[in-house]
């Protein structure tokens, strides 16, 4: 003689048949997941796309989910940088910029100029000055010397507005083709 083995119902299931209802035979197959060919190729494409277009809110969003397989992209976390300093999300725009500066043993000269934008902008202008200073961009030599300018002036402004000074600054790396266009 065999035992019987006792079939194993979940608990949802029992109840549904206490109550009377219809209980599935077998649970459904899960449909299969796949990922768009072109997004398999290139995870930052949706996060590029936004970002070329001027979206940045939406950019930042698409890095962010795209970022989290790749950490150590310097090139999409400065976008996600820029992003999130362009949307005003000065925080986590600083510890994108410092981030990428870090893979790059500091050598990434837009994240420099952004980190500094984006220090000075948090009312940090001691340690925006430092990365003006430091900024390095071998091919916008006008730039790097206005940077060291404007960064001299952040030493001496004291408790005054650097919003002019930065919307100088911004407005020549875009005119040089250094930041996108806003």
């Amino acid at each position: 003689m065999t035992a019987d083995k006792p079939r194993a119902i979940p608990r949802r299931h029992l109840i549904r048949a206490l109550l009377g209802r219809d209980v599935p035979s077998a649970p459904a197959p899960e449909p299969e997941r796949t990922v768009p060919a072109a997004q398999a190729a290139d995870p930052h494409a949706a996060g590029n796309a936004a970002y070329a277009a001027g979206d940045y809110a939406e950019a930042a969003a698409a890095y962010r989910a795209s970022v989290r397989g790749d950490l150590s992209n310097p090139l999409v976390r400065a976008r996600l940088g820029y992003a999130l300093y362009a949307t005003r999300q000065l925080i986590q725009a600083k510890v994108e910029f410092e981030h990428v500066l870090h893979l790059t043993n500091g050598g990434d000269a837009f994240a420099r100029l952004c980190l500094g934008l984006t220090l000075a902008a948090l009312g940090k202008t001691d340690k925006a000055a430092a990365n003006l200073e430091a900024f390095d961009a071998s091919q916008a030599e006008e730039l790097t010397a206005l940077s060291r300018r404007i960064a001299a002036k952040l030493r001496d402004i004291g408790n005054g507005d650097p919003a002019p000074l930065l919307l100088t600054l911004e407005r020549s790396a875009r005119a040089m083709g250094f930041l996108p266009e806003a």
